[in-house]
């Protein structure tokens, strides 16, 4: 049994996600989706630029994120929204895990 207390189970994804912040984009790697949010891996550069756009309340700013969904049979969709940053964890030197809401 799992000890997950999410609403809605989160669904493995692959792929490349653009984020644009301030005119500038920066990419990050999907890890999961779910109905209200993402979580993407992303490199220290994305970190340091979220950072910079910071609120006085240490908040960082929403930002513009566009990735693609696989369809059976088909081509994939591209997906583009707005999104927040609940949480971001250091995992390496390097890497990051961001948690987005849409």
């Amino acid at each position: 049994m799992s000890n997950d207390k999410r609403n809605y189970p989160r669904v493995d994804l692959r792929g490349e996600a653009n984020i644009r912040l301030a005119g500038i984009v920066r990419n990050g790697t999907l890890m999961n989706l779910s109905p209200y949010g993402i979580q993407i891996e992303c490199r220290h550069q994305l970190i340091e630029q979220l950072a910079r756009f910071k609120s006085d309340s240490g908040l960082f700013p929403d930002f513009e994120l566009e990735f693609a969904l696989p369809a059976q049979g088909r081509c994939s969709r591209k997906i583009k929204s707005t999104c927040t940053v609940p949480y971001c964890r250091r995992q390496r030197q390097d890497s990051y895990h961001l948690g987005l809401n849409f």
